[in-house]
């Protein structure tokens, strides 16, 4: 009897899968045998573009094509108007060909949109090319292989649906109003006619993308935070080549940079953990905070290689060096290759500067660790070269400023106030047997925060009084 039941259930089962299998079969085939010719062919253009823009989607929402002054769109959650697309739902879009007067306008609600560029080349003529005016996160999407790129128009134009002209946005070539990543193996080159290139008023990441800019203003600014994560990023900037309102932090990649103005810039802290950067700018490295941790950093510079400006309320500005290789190059006159507004802290790494003058602070400077070679010469100790606060002896205001013109003030007695006098060798003369240069009516001449003006500008009589007291 057991038998008997054994070979009944076992029939059974293999009935039911059977049945099962043919059902599946039959479910399978029928939209296959119900296709045309056409539909199948769609499919697998669909599937060839997906395949070359270098990343494979499961859903790619749209195909946009740009030709001359206008774009054809192929599927669904974007539009075109003329030369302008909308994109308004979330999903991922590629987007290819050429447009010349138009642009790529996202207005998606609080939905992720990737825009696949595949060979795009957009300029418009009155704004942004790339306008995120409302989305979740947007991602650009470089496709390895292809060339892209994006250049707005000279001077803007604020009269349509996805601009304010109160606060003048859109405001970059590739504006955002969200959080923007930049990712890709592609080539992505933007021009920044008006003034940025690449803006989000949200966060923005770079990472692995052969970024090429050139701009009127700054290049890459988040304001909440800019994130540069790989890739190779050439810079040409009249403004900051890296900007923004509170941190940035550089883990990897290669960067080089060429600004009339910081080449980066935060306002709150700069952190670099890696990478290989060139820098020639006005300043290298600002923000209140300056961290270095490991990578290679050139700079060369006309005011301060790295500086650690007073930007954020309640913290005191510092230089915090850690690991890594720095060289540092200093323009001649009134410059420092590392100026902080507090301390210098240097526990590690290898630095390398020529300069007048190495190192300039205001509260405290540690040596704790690496090798700091200053004009050829090994360091042991951390100096101020043209005298900060703390070296006390130039004329400063009730603040604690240096002097910049006039009589140093003093206080009822006629004692220069906090003791600040005119810098003196050790017999009580001014150095090199000079006085601080004064104009006819005896008030010193205005001249740089750090020391009086001499000869040639050079600051002759700072200098002579700085190589006495090393």
């Amino acid at each position: 009897m057991k038998s008997l039941k054994r070979i009944i259930i076992t029939v059974l089962v293999f009935s039911l899968s059977f049945f099962s299998l043919a059902g599946c079969g039959a479910l399978k085939s029928e939209p296959d045998s119900a296709r045309s010719g056409s539909s199948a062919q769609d499919e697998e253009t669909t599937q060839s573009k997906k395949q070359a823009a270098g990343k494979k989607y499961d859903n790619v929402s749209a195909e946009i094509r740009l030709s001359g002054s206008s774009a054809e769109v192929e599927g669904t959650g974007a539009e075109a108007d003329g030369g302008t697309v909308i994109i308004k739902k979330g999903g991922a879009y590629s987007i290819s060909g050429k447009l010349t007067g138009g642009g790529i306008v996202v207005d998606a609600g609080d939905e992720d949109v990737t825009l696949i560029l595949s060979g795009a080349e957009i300029t418009s003529s009155d704004s942004s090319a790339v306008n995120v005016y409302k989305a979740g996160t947007v991602t650009l999407e470089v496709s390895d292989g292809t060339e892209n790129t994006m250049s707005d128009a000279e001077s803007y134009v604020y009269d349509g649906s996805y601009s304010d002209k109160t606060n003048e946005e859109p405001s970059a070539c590739i504006f955002s109003k969200s959080d923007l990543i930049i990712t890709g193996g592609g080539k992505l080159r933007v021009n920044g006619n008006s003034g940025n290139a690449v803006k989000s008023k949200d966060y923005l990441t770079v990472e692995n993308t052969l970024l090429t800019i050139e701009c009127e203003n700054n290049a890459l600014t988040g304001n909440d935070g800019v994130s540069i994560n790989g890739g190779e990023i050439s810079i040409t900037a009249k403004g900051d080549g890296i900007h923004s309102n509170t941190d940035v932090e550089i883990n990897s990649g290669k960067i080089t940079v060429k600004s009339d103005d910081d080449a980066i810039h935060a306002d709150s802290s700069l952190t670099v953990n890696g990478g290989e950067m060139n820098l020639t700018a006005h300043e290298g490295l600002e923000a209140t905070l300056v961290t270095v941790n490991d990578g290679t950093v050139v700079i060369n510079a006309s005011d301060d290689g790295i500086n650690a400006a007073q930007k954020t309320d309640g913290v005191t500005p510092a230089v915090e060096i850690n690991g890594g290789d720095i060289t540092i190059t200093m323009g001649a006159g009134d410059t420092d290759a590392i100026d902080s507004n507090g301390n210098i802290i240097i526990n590690g790494g290898k630095i390398t500067i020529t300069a007048q003058s190495g190192f300039d602070y205001d509260g405290k400077a540690e040596l704790n660790g690496g090798e700091v070679y200053l004009n050829g010469e090994k360091i042991s100790e951390i100096t101020n070269q043209f005298g900060g606060r703390e070296a006390g002896n130039r004329p400063a205001d009730e603040n604690g400023e240096f002097f910049r013109g006039g009589t140093p003030p003093t206080d009822e007695n006629g004692e220069p106030i906090e003791g600040k006098t005119p810098p003196a060798d050790g017999n009580g003369g001014f150095p090199g047997g000079k006085t601080p240069p004064t104009d006819e009516d005896g008030n010193f001449i205005r001249g740089s925060r750090r020391g009086f003006p001499g000869e040639s500008g050079n600051n002759a009589a700072a200098s002579a009084s700085d190589s006495q007291s090393a």
